[in-house]
Order: structure tokens, then sequence, then C-alpha cells
């Protein structure tokens, strides 16, 4: 490998409760391109994926669900890149790889499996854009695909809320729901742009703004039955106020909960739980990486809905490593409309499109 820059941000602080990440909280690095060791291979980092749940690792390393970050460690994060030196035979220059590469240019990985965060995969057909290994056919997808099977075990017919619609899993799930044959698609989502996008371009039957509509309202007016499946990204008043209308033996698929990233005090848990019981519903929480094994089941599925026309593949893309922490401060402005993408570098000319013309 010739010698060069690898520019990365490391981590320089970690936010106070109730503090919105930004680039106070990092710092903008460069050092030598690494060389890789027996078994290991060199990755060139073309585009990376932001999420909510990235903020997990501004903390100091100890016990917790997400292993926090020691001050001047290069930030962590899942991304899409290609084999530029390698001493593994298995993993051999021009391949492409998904991992967690971290925010910078290049990246010594090997192979991991099935390790939570940190699996990774060779692309065996990759496409471009590349980014969609990390949007529709990537965590952002997968997630959505496997929330609703598995975690709201939903079947044609049901009627389906998605807190956090217009986000990068939020819209992903609605449109698989109504691929799915839900009954009704209702998304809720913090603008009137957001709503209409999501009526308009992704095929939701009505979308709620939480700022300015009254939720008990339409949720009533809108799921005069009940809700059948609520796939929920933000916890806190919403998840409330939907357990207040489910159907009998509804399901509430726990994803995430970003309204309650910034919480200065205690958190507290759901106060409306006893409709569970009142509703023989079940609220189960799940993490995409313990479908780690079945990725492929919902990536060809999500791959020949795309080819058919049937579903928007909507990346919200920013250029440039120099504007990462900008593009995960977005998702918890509201800034950002469908999968948070940031390109750090072109695609490939030789790569076949995703969909084919």
């Amino acid at each position: 490998m010739a010698a060069g820059i690898n520019r990365q941000w490391r981590v320089a602080g970690y936010p106070k409760p109730g503090e919105l990440v930004g680039r106070q909280h990092f710092d903008w690095t460069s050092d030598a391109i690494p060389e890789p060791g027996d078994g290991e291979f060199l990755v060139r980092t073309i585009c990376l994926a932001p999420g909510p749940a990235q903020r997990g690792y501004l903390k100091a390393p100890g016990d917790g669900f997400l292993q926090g970050l020691a001050l001047g460690d290069v930030m962590r994060g899942r991304g899409v890149g290609q084999i530029v030196a390698s001493r593994n035979p298995d993993y051999p220059v021009d391949e492409y790889f998904v991992g967690s590469l971290g925010w910078q240019d290049y990246s010594l990985q090997q192979p991991r499996g099935a390790e939570f965060v940190y699996s990774t995969k060779k692309l065996t057909d990759p496409v471009k854009p590349l980014s969609s290994q990390l949007s529709f056919l990537g965590q952002a997808g997968v997630t959505a695909w496997f929330g609703l099977h598995e975690g709201g075990s939903m079947t044609a017919g049901d009627n389906v809320l998605i807190s956090a619609a217009a986000g990068g899993v939020g819209s992903m799930a609605g449109q698989i729901a109504r691929l799915e044959g839900a009954g009704s698609v209702i998304g809720i989502a913090g603008t009137n742009e957001k709503c209409r996008w999501l009526c308009e371009e992704l095929g939701f039957n009505a979308a709620i703004n939480y700022r300015t509509d009254n939720i008990t309202q339409c949720l009533a007016q809108l799921f005069p039955d009940g809700i059948d499946v609520f796939f929920d990204n933000v916890g806190g008043e919403i998840l409330n106020t939907a357990l207040d209308h489910l159907a009998i033996n509804a399901r509430v698929a726990l994803c995430g909960f970003i309204s309650t990233d910034y919480a200065t005090g205690p958190l507290h848990g759901p106060i409306n739980y006893r409709r569970l019981i009142h509703r023989r519903a079940r609220m189960q929480g799940f993490v995409v990486f313990d479908f780690w094994e079945r990725w492929p089941e919902a990536e060809q599925a999500l791959l020949d809905w795309y080819r058919r026309g049937d579903l928007v593949n909507c990346e919200d893309v920013d250029t440039g490593l120099d504007k990462m922490p900008d593009s995960l401060a977005s998702l918890f402005t509201g800034a950002n409309v469908g999968i948070k993408i940031c390109r750090v570098a072109p695609d490939p000319l030789d790569l076949p499109d995703a969909k084919p013309q």
C-alpha cells in the first residue's frame, strides 16, 4: 500500500445529559495509512451510515449495551468499502466489505462473523450505489424487516402504526408493511412536509404530525378497531399514547427510544403498560444483529421489491468524511428525511446497478 494520509474522527468528549451531540465531541485528526498484518486486510471507506445508536458509544468504556469509547479512540460506525491491501487469502484486493469501519478513510479488518455490531461480511454480489448496502439492503432495511416479522409478527390485514416514520428505519418499515399487505399503514413524523412525503412518495395511508396534531384524536380516528402492530422508534409519550389505542392481541415492536436519548432526569418506563394486560398485547424489544445469519433472507426480498419498482431507496446523503459529526447530529434534530448516508469516496465504475435499466 502506498504511503498516504488516513483522516479520522476521534472522540474528544462525552455529551452531558440533555446536550446535543456535535463537532465539539470529536477531534479531526490524521495518521499514516496502516499496513495489514497476518490475516488482516485494509479497507478503504466508501460510505458510512450514521445511526442514532452511535451516540451510545460516546461514554467511558464499561458495562452497558453498547461498549463506550475512550477519549482519543476513533469513532465507531458501520460502513461499506473496498479492500485495497490484504494478507488474508479469503479477502483479496478489490473485493467489497461491510463492517464496523469507523469514522476514517482506511481501517484494518479481519473476519468477525456474527459478533453484534462488529458483524462483518464480504459482498458476494455488490451493486451500486454501494450506499444501498447500508440503506435498504443494510441495517436500516433489515431492521425494519425483522422488526415487523419477528418483533411485530405482522400479517396481511394488520393495521400498523410507525413512529419516527420519516427516519431511516421507519421509512423502510412503512413500505415493507404496505408491500406485505397491511390493512393500513400510518406514520408519525415531525413536520407537514415529512407527512406529505410519507403519503405521496412512500405509500403510507396517512401520517400524523406529532408537533401540531392531537395524537390521541388522530389515533382514535385512524384506528377505530385499534392498532394491531406498533413499530416504535421513539419511546416516551408517543409510546404511552399508542398503548391506549391497541387492538386485542396487538404487538408492540420496540426498536428505539430516540425521544429519551437526551433526557436530563431519570428515565421512566411507559405508564400505560396495564393496557398490555387489558388488550392481551405483547411488547417486545429486538436487536437486528440477533438475526445476522438470516440477513440474506431479508436482503433478497428487499432487492426484489426495489428492482420491481415497488420499494423506494430513500437515502439522505451528505458528502465528505468531514461532515460525519453533523450527519449524526441531524438524526436528533429531525433534519434528516429517510436513511442518513455519508459518502466518503465515489463508487467504483465497474459495479452493476441495483436496479437494471
